[in-house]
């Protein structure tokens, strides 16, 4: 089954109706530069109110070791997802699990996945103006491609775009977000709905085709 994060989560509703869909991961972006942005203390006491079995995901751009040690030290998330230009030692020295995430335009931006053994997941996403909406990259450059480690498929994606994505990409899993929004940080209840029943209806004509 693809594996299913629903990212820049700021409302309450927003987790209820994530969890009623059987999402596997819920991200709370940590970045003050993000629209989506709340502080490290909210954010974590919204993510106290997360189903369990649900990965918790604070995402963070170049983060200092203490704001990581902080995340940490809060017990509530289960992942870090680190959003810039971070080293393989800042990954290393995290206690958590860890996503990297690469902003793609060229195929040679993938090669930087090869330095970060000690990422648990890579993010792969377009290079854009921070923050810009809806933009995809070409995702041929990941067709027969394998990597070190599972990697999740973002930017762009939402209930018209997720399909063809997947069966260019075959990535682990896929990260939702402004392409199930009515605004940042307020997740459309319907798109998200049809955003999870494609990525699943996916999945099972999948597994038919290749009885």
């Amino acid at each position: 089954m693809t594996f299913v994060k629903v990212c820049g989560i700021t409302r309450r509703e927003d987790i209820e109706a994530a969890a009623g869909l059987g999402v596997d991961a819920l991200g709370f972006i940590l970045v003050p530069a993000s629209p989506r942005f709340l502080p490290a203390e909210e954010a974590a006491a919204l993510a106290c109110t997360v189903p369990e079995g649900i990965r918790k995901v604070a995402v963070m751009v170049n983060p200092s070791g203490t704001e990581v040690e902080a995340v940490e030290r809060t017990g509530v998330f289960d992942c870090i997802q680190f959003h810039g230009s971070e080293t393989p030692e800042t990954l290393s020295g995290c206690r958590l699990e860890t996503i990297k995430a690469f902003s793609v335009t060229e195929e040679a931006d993938l090669e930087n996945a090869a330095l970060f053994d000690a990422a648990s997941f890579f993010l792969f996403d377009s290079k854009k103006r921070r923050y810009d909406k809806g933009v995809a990259f070409d995702h041929s450059m990941l067709r027969g491609r394998t990597f070190a480690k599972p990697f999740i498929l973002a930017g762009g994606l939402g209930p018209d775009t997720l399909r063809g994505a997947l069966r260019e990409a075959r990535p682990f899993g896929v990260d939702l977000n402004s392409g199930v929004e009515d605004a940042p940080g307020v997740k459309n209840r319907v798109k998200l709905a049809v955003a999870v029943a494609t990525v699943r209806d996916f999945d099972t004509s999948e597994r038919r085709e290749h009885r």
